[in-house]
């Protein structure tokens, strides 16, 4: 992820490059160039994916050439703190380059700010808009997200990432309603406030992700969008991952066009045993593909299912249709 930090900073990262000499090589810029130009676009996104954001830059500022392809892929992503955010004459990046920016993450929280800043300004269609293309907003809340409810209508805000810094802040759908083309949504360490289920609420939701999250009676979490939802992702490194809120959800699921759920339990010292569980989650969701269960998540059939097949290397079995991907199958490396 990039900084928004003036180009001469880049100087430095190359001359501390450890491979900088075979960049600088007159013959090598050259054939590198032709390289990047001809080679088809997803080989070119699996080889950067492979090399950090400093060798991007440090490739970057080789030849013009090269400059000019891997640009996108630096200011795709972007972070800085509010302070810069708010000094918009005085942006480090120029103005004929921030219409490559697609994700801008807020380093910092202050409560002021949340509640006064024009979020709508960042994701609209109009034509003066400079970041234009921005598409994705990581935040970290200095507590509720209700602030979000008081933007106007953001057109091109599909991605949104919130992390609370301050414990049981509460989040509602309803605060992110003028985000009505969001896709996916990303929530960390929240209380999830109670709310029903509204068609109308961010109606392209497909993709949600809650760690550390919590809810209360009478609240489920299919009001996020039952009917929508094809993607969901509870990860968690607390005791609510065996609570009897998280227990109903796994035994009475209601999702209806979930196609991917992955349960994650970072938390060592409290094991999450699913036993009749998982046949109820795949029987109660006849849309499931995928199923993933990681971290200290234990099922004794599928336990000894993965001792017994270990020399087989199997990556996952299939119960019903549904490919099943159980913490052992995944590598410790």
């Amino acid at each position: 992820m990039a900084t928004l930090k003036r180009t001469g900073d880049n100087d430095l990262i190359l001359k501390k490059s450890k491979v900088s000499k075979v960049y600088l090589n007159s013959e090598f810029k050259k054939d590198f160039g032709w390289f990047l130009q001809t080679i088809p676009h997803e080989v070119l996104v699996t080889i950067l994916n492979q090399i950090s954001n400093k060798e991007k830059i440090s490739l970057a500022t080789t030849c013009k050439t090269v400059r000019h392809i891997l640009m996108p892929y630096i200011f795709a992503n972007v972070k800085c703190p509010w302070e810069q955010l708010l000094d918009e004459p005085n942006w480090p990046l120029d103005p004929s380059i921030q219409h490559l920016i697609e994700s801008l993450r807020i380093t910092t929280s202050c409560s002021k700010n949340e509640w006064t800043y024009p979020f709508q300004k960042l994701f609209s269609n109009s034509e003066i808009n400079k970041l234009r293309n921005l598409r994705s907003l990581h935040i970290n809340s200095s507590g509720s997200t209700s602030f979000f409810k008081y933007c106007d209508v953001a057109e091109n805000l599909k991605e949104l990432s919130v992390t609370t810094t301050k414990e049981r802040s509460l989040f509602s759908l309803e605060h992110v309603r003028p985000f009505k083309n969001l896709e996916y949504l990303n929530v960390s360490n929240f209380q999830i406030d109670d709310f029903v289920e509204d068609g109308t609420l961010c109606p392209k939701l497909e993709s949600l992700r809650l760690n550390n999250c919590s809810w209360e009676y009478p609240f489920e979490i299919e009001n996020f969008g039952r009917n929508k939802i094809r993607s969901l992702s509870l990860e968690y490194s607390n005791s609510f991952i065996i609570s009897e809120r998280f227990r109903d959800f796994l035994t009475h699921p209601g999702f209806t066009s979930l196609e991917s759920l992955e349960i994650t339990n970072t938390e060592t010292n409290l094991k999450l045993t699913i036993s009749l569980e998982i046949m109820k989650l795949i029987k109660n969701i006849p849309t499931l593909r995928v199923l993933k269960l990681k971290g200290n998540i234990y099922n004794e059939n599928l336990n000894n299912f993965t001792k017994i097949d270990v020399e087989n290397c199997m990556n996952y079995i299939a119960l019903d249709n549904v490919k099943v991907l159980y913490c052992s199958f995944f590598s410790k490396g």
